[in-house]
């Protein structure tokens, strides 16, 4: 979990940055930043709870489907998240590079 961790840690960094410099930036910026900002908020509070329950695959599946991921195995699980919190990660980085 530490890599999802990580990962998300430099999301909201970045988020964090773009939100200093949003007031100032382009409508079309602002509106990606305001899609991404509750599914990282959302996906820090359900890697927080599987972190929580980590080794009862059962809840940590059950918190998997709540986000709307398909796993068979704890395993699948932290890959999705993973994947989830890259694409979070680079939805900002580009909102960054347009800036």
């Amino acid at each position: 979990m530490k890599l999802i961790e990580d990962i998300l840690a430099d999301a909201q960094t970045l988020r964090d940055e773009l939100a200093l410099q949003i007031k100032l930036g382009t409508a079309e910026a602002r509106e990606e930043f305001e899609k991404l900002e509750p599914h990282l908020q959302k996906l820090k509070e359900k890697t927080k709870e599987i972190a929580e329950v980590a080794g009862d695959t059962a809840k940590e599946l059950a918190i998997a489907a709540e986000l709307g991921i398909e796993a068979d195995s704890t395993e699948d699980l932290k890959t999705a998240l993973q994947l989830a919190a890259e694409e979070l990660r680079e939805g900002f980085r580009k909102i960054r590079k347009s800036m």
